[in-house]
């Protein structure tokens, strides 16, 4: 499995831009107090169009591997064809394992905003 990570420039591509969006959220997580509280502008949505991205990427790249798994079988190597549909269902896998987390601290984020903005104490 981690052969296909390392040479599957789409997976290289889904974590890279995973890791910065987390980078962004939890930027914002551990500074919000600093913020007073108020997350808005442009940071928030850069992270929610990249987080948004991720599955797209996965999907690409498992168009990718299927037109990759169509040429194998064009060429009569079925003893391939298996690899070739394993490495495109992997992108899929990943960009979704990668985007879950990204909107679980992105909801966590704005039920923070949200509740100190009503004058809440959060528990």
């Amino acid at each position: 499995m981690f052969d296909q990570l390392l040479g599957n420039f789409i997976c290289w591509l889904i974590i890279l831009l995973a890791l910065y969006v987390y980078q962004l959220i939890w930027h914002d997580i551990l500074h919000i107090k600093q913020y007073k509280l108020q997350r808005q502008g442009y940071w928030h949505d850069v992270s929610s169009i990249l987080t948004a991205a991720l599955p797209l990427l996965g999907l690409l790249g498992t168009i990718i591997g299927l037109l990759d798994t169509f040429k194998v079988m064009s060429q009569g190597q079925n003893e391939l064809m298996s690899q070739a549909i394993s490495d495109a269902l992997l992108t899929t896998q990943l960009g979704l394992v990668c985007a879950i987390p990204a909107w679980l601290m992105q909801a966590y984020l704005l039920y923070v905003t949200r509740r100190s903005a009503i004058k809440l104490p959060v528990s």
